[in-house]
């Protein structure tokens, strides 16, 4: 770890946050909220980042943010586009249903909808 350090500060000109930075075996570390239990075993999205998914729409389906539906739904779609494309591929395809149910539930309920059309995670 110390020769490493000493290389990318030195050579590469760039900081090294301690606190984020380990050596380690790739299931046994989060990397870019992706996470990998073991060797050979599919990639997951960690639990922050989905937990930091809930609070971002939580955050934009607000009843009270004082924004119309359509705006609602520009950022909303904003939001999931990016999402989707960096999450989207992950090897746990039941995680992203699990979102996908909660996601449209909470939608339904911020515009009052029964909510009908394109799944946002397909």
């Amino acid at each position: 770890m110390a020769s490493i350090t000493r290389f990318i500060t030195t050579k590469l000109k760039l900081k090294v946050n301690e606190q984020k930075s380990a050596v380690a075996r790739p299931w046994e570390r989060k990397f870019l909220a992706l996470v990998s239990r073991e060797p050979g075993a599919e990639t997951r999205i960690a639990p922050k980042a989905v937990l930091r998914f809930k609070e971002k729409v939580r955050e934009l389906t607000r009843r009270t943010r004082g924004v119309s539906t359509e705006r609602m739904a520009e950022d909303l779609a904003r939001y999931l586009r990016g999402w989707i494309g960096y999450f989207g591929k992950c090897q746990t395809p039941s995680v992203l249903d699990d979102l996908e149910k909660w996601f449209r539930r909470r939608l339904r309920s911020a515009s009052g909808s029964s909510g009908s059309g394109d799944r946002p995670f397909r």
